[in-house]
């Protein structure tokens, strides 16, 4: 799986525990909101997959087909660090139609 990322650049990696339990909390101009439920995690051997500002990036796997998006990545010091978490594209396909009749509030699931 490979993705190119604003701060990171083109990144290699393998898709591991497609069903990890995650918790992501973002903090915005509005608040502050929170992403729970499960994600696919992809970890690159040695180097960070993804950091802050690669969030939005199209995950793509070895047949060229999208995979996902990265969400988050774990940060320095904790002990998924280097992984990223996903937003499978299915998923995000799925809520299109939401988005295009005028909802506010869309809710992706993450898997």
């Amino acid at each position: 799986m490979f993705k190119i990322g604003r701060t990171t650049g083109h990144t290699v990696g393998q898709l591991h525990n497609v069903d990890a339990s995650v918790t992501i909390h973002y903090a915005a101009d509005d608040g502050s909101f929170m992403l729970k439920g499960k994600a696919p995690v992809v970890y690159s051997n040695g180097v960070d997959y993804a950091r802050r500002g690669d969030s939005g990036a199209l995950v793509i796997n070895g047949d060229a087909e999208a995979v996902g998006m990265i969400v988050a990545a774990a940060i320095k010091g904790s002990v998924a660090c280097g992984a990223a978490y996903l937003s499978p594209f299915a998923a995000i396909m799925d809520s299109i139609p939401e988005i295009l009749r005028g909802k506010h509030k869309v809710q992706v699931e993450m898997l």
